[in-house]
Order: structure tokens, then C-alpha cells, then sequence
């Protein structure tokens, strides 16, 4: 009799476990179901898209290169593909896409900064400061950005760096003047010349010539540099050639009396 009894609750127990996993399952297969249908829905298309970091691309701009299209499903969209496309823009270093929601995609951009400018074949060729192409324009405003003269082109297309037979100088260049923006002399230049490998050259807007052989240490040639235009400033003196192509040896050369 007991032996009957004991194996009427086992049973009763394990119809008992019966149904609470057959509960669960089904709540499980209930919330997936809902949450399936929820993702599909209506109530997840995309309706506003949010941009932020951008101060010189349009936000239009960005939408549009993007490939978002309103009033459809948040997760159909692919994050990668969408960054990649926003990647295209010449001006964008670097993108992050994310899903806000229920109805909301947040797009936020780290712009490239315009650095300098190469003139080439009558337009200008403006870079940032890794040597990427950013736009060609006919025409620019004076002392917008610094030249870079004598760049020797083998090709450039926008968004990509420019390859130049003259690479290599090029990127010393572009050190110097990331050295001098650490300074006070930044924006005290005009131009950097590279048509000579052997002596990059920099003009001032008050018509100083700077020589500054290969450019090595541009940390050292741009805070020596500062000092002593801060000093010829104090003097007033102008029009001259300062020549720091020797290491350890720096002249300030009057260009009147060089010319003579």
C-alpha cells in the first residue's frame, strides 16, 4: 500500500514539473514571439536621426552619403555598412552609428580639420594634417591657410592622401608645421616651400624667409624659431632671411644686403 502511495506522488511530482516547464517554455516562446514581432513592426521604424560632431560637413550631408532611409525597420539597418558609407565623406575621420530606441539612429562624426593648402595646375588642393585631400577649389582667401609650394604631384583624388614624388619631404612639411602649431608662430606663416629637398623653406606674413635645411627636429628648429622672431619683432626688424640649416649655427641675414 505504501509502495502504491509513493509512486502516486512521484508521479503527481513529476506531472507537477511537467507543466511548470511547459509553462516556462511557453512564456519563453511567448516573449520571443513578442519581441520578433515587436523588431518587425511598424513601431520600429526609423523616424529621427540624430547627428552629432559635425561643424563643417551639413547634416544633410551626412544623411544623404549615410544611405539612411526614414520609416524603415532600425534593426535592418547594417551599423558597419552605414559607417562605412558616412567613411566616404573626404571631411570624416571617423564614425560611430547606434540604435536609440525605439525610433532613433545616432550618428556621430570626428571631422577632419583643414590644415594647409597645395596649389596645383591654377586650383588648390586643401589637406589636413595626414595628408588627406579634402576638397579642390578654383580659388582660396589669403591667409586662410598656409601654402605648401612645390609638391611634386603623381596623382591626388579627394578622401585619399596624395602620392607625390616628393613624399618623403612632403611629410616633413607637414611635421614642421604640426611642431610650429605648438608654438606661437603658427600662425605668423604663409607658406612652406618644398621644392628643394635639401632646404624647406618658410615664409612669414611680414616677408621673412626661413631656411631650415632637411628639416630634422622640427620640435627644436620651431622653438628656436619662435624665440628669435619674437625677438626680431621686439627690434622691428623685418625682410630677412633667417638661416638655420646647420645645427647649432643660426644667422639672421638682412635680404637687402644679401641682394646687394
Amino acid at each position: 500500500m505504501d509502495s502504491k502511495k509513493s509512486y502516486a506522488e512521484k508521479r503527481k511530482k513529476m506531472r507537477q514539473i511537467k507543466m511548470k516547464i511547459s509553462s516556462v517554455l511557453f512564456a519563453v516562446v511567448f516573449i520571443f514571439w513578442g519581441v520578433y514581432y515587436l523588431l518587425q513592426s511598424d513601431l520600429m521604424n526609423l523616424k529621427e536621426i540624430v547627428v552629432q560632431g559635425n561643424m563643417v560637413i551639413q547634416e544633410e550631408e551626412l544623411i544623404q552619403v549615410s544611405k539612411l532611409a526614414m520609416n524603415k525597420n532600425i534593426f535592418k539597418f547594417n551599423l558597419k555598412e552605414i559607417q562605412d558609407n558616412i567613411k566616404t565623406h573626404p571631411y570624416v575621420k571617423d564614425t560611430k552609428v547606434r540604435r536609440k530606441l525605439p525610433r532613433t539612429i545616432s550618428v556621430e562624426v570626428k571631422e577632419r580639420e583643414e590644415y594647409a593648402i597645395i596649389p596645383y595646375m591654377g586650383s588648390y588642393i586643401y589637406i589636413d594634417d595626414e595628408n588627406v585631400v579634402l576638397k579642390a577649389s578654383e580659388s582660396y582667401i589669403a591667409n586662410d591657410h598656409i601654402l605648401i609650394t612645390g609638391v611634386e604631384f603623381k596623382s591626388f583624388k579627394t578622401g585619399e592622401k596624395i602620392d607625390a614624388t616628393n613624399n618623403k619631404v612632403l611629410k616633413s612639411a607637414l611635421d614642421i608645421l604640426a611642431a610650429a602649431r605648438m608654438t606661437s608662430i603658427f600662425d605668423m606663416i604663409s607658406e612652406i616651400n618644398i621644392s628643394d629637398e635639401k632646404n624647406i623653406r618658410l615664409i612669414t606674413l611680414n616677408g621673412g624667409d626661413i631656411w631650415l635645411g632637411e628639416g630634422k627636429d622640427p620640435a627644436y628648429l620651431m622653438v628656436a624659431l619662435d624665440e628669435i622672431l619674437v625677438n626680431l619683432y621686439t627690434k622691428n626688424i623685418k625682410n630677412v632671411i633667417i638661416d638655420m640649416r646647420f645645427d647649432g649655427n643660426i644667422s639672421v641675414i638682412n635680404r637687402d644686403t644679401l641682394e646687394e
